[in-house]
């Protein structure tokens, strides 16, 4: 072959090979095994996330408890609550003569009129059951007084924060108002495991 032959044997545009249908199925059929794997891990990964939010986010209202009962040297209180639809939690000053809310309450005032004044609403978070995600706590009610926000009665809480996908987190105070959170159950989680 002579050196032109071979010039003109590189220049010449080669033929385009794409993809057999073969190659295609098989193609398609592994990234339809990803998705499989895939999604249901997503799935349970947002609902740990949803569950880890609220607790964190009860952590975060029983510090603001806290400083309020400091700041307004009143008794405030935390009481969850749930109904059939929904679970929830409010947080709420007692007044003068020891008003009384509750967050269960549908359509009609959440705080009631103590004798000379009414409870004061502070925060109220309502947590549908359609979400998936759910708040309890034992006992149902923890009041913080005296000059330095600590529990009355030296009572604490144990809330559980729980989903049927995202697995339980544990949001406990002590006697010194200090909040722990901690995970019972649920994978991928960024939180310690609680002790048992």
């Amino acid at each position: 072959m002579t050196p032109a032959g071979l010039f003109t044997r590189l220049r010449a545009p080669r033929r385009g090979r794409g993809f057999t249908l073969v190659e295609l199925m098989v193609t398609l059929a592994i990234a339809a095994v990803l998705a499989a794997i895939a999604v249901p891990s997503m799935r349970e990964f947002i609902a740990r996330k949803r569950v880890e939010g609220v607790a964190q986010e009860l952590v975060t209202d029983l510090r603001y408890l806290k400083s309020q009962q400091v700041q307004r040297n009143e008794p405030v209180v935390i009481r969850f609550g749930s109904t059939a639809s929904t679970t929830c939690y409010i947080l709420y000053t007692l007044g003068s003569q020891r008003g009384d809310c509750d967050c269960t309450r549908s359509g009609q005032p959440v705080c009631t009129q103590g004798v000379t004044g009414p409870s004061e609403e502070l925060k109220t978070v309502i947590l549908p059951r359609s979400r998936g995600v759910t708040v309890t706590s034992a006992p149902n009610m923890l009041v913080l007084g005296g000059f330095n926000g600590l529990p009355l009665g030296g009572v604490t809480i144990r809330a559980a924060v729980a989903s049927t996908v995202g697995g339980e987190v544990r949001v406990s105070t002590n006697a010194a108002m200090r909040s722990d959170i901690c995970s019972v159950s649920g994978h991928e989680s960024a939180l310690a495991a609680c002790a048992p």
